[in-house]
């Protein structure tokens, strides 16, 4: 019977010796409550931030490289084709084309099923980022 008890009498005694922490959380009081709207608000703003960093990568097709900002000068630049030529211009076209639908599927992935979520690094510093799917992508690379 008498080691039956000694736990607790063990446990009696780790109370005695912790201090209380009860005053301290009295003291620094409750957080307020985000209010629901601005916990949207700036869901949607990752999400918007997420959008602007996939415009601003290179999309590859058909062995040609495009960001959507390129005027077709640089375009031709960085794919070596003399810009004054028609092939050029309708390969930028083309090409254009289909990386403004793809980045129309992507933000409409990230818009409407993209999921918040946040990456805890040390200890309390916390990273949003953004979790999406997307099927139909025609561009074959898309890259920083």
């Amino acid at each position: 019977m008498k080691t039956q008890f000694l736990h607790e009498h063990h446990n009696r005694q780790d109370k005695a010796r912790k201090p209380d922490y009860r005053g301290e959380m009295i003291e620094r009081g409750r957080s307020e409550p985000s209010n629901i709207t601005e916990r949207l608000n700036a869901k949607v703003e990752i999400k918007k931030d997420t959008v602007r960093r996939w415009r601003k990568q290179r999309f590859f097709y058909g062995g040609r490289v495009l960001k959507l900002g390129w005027p077709l000068e640089h375009f031709a630049k960085v794919n070596a084709l003399p810009p004054a030529e028609p092939s050029t211009k309708k390969a930028y076209d083309a090409i254009r084309a289909v990386a403004e639908r793809d980045m129309e599927r992507i933000t409409t992935a990230i818009m409407k099923t993209g999921t918040v979520r946040y990456r805890r690094l040390f200890g309390s510093l916390t990273i949003p980022y953004v979790e999406w799917e997307c099927d139909g992508i025609e561009c074959g690379e898309i890259k920083k």
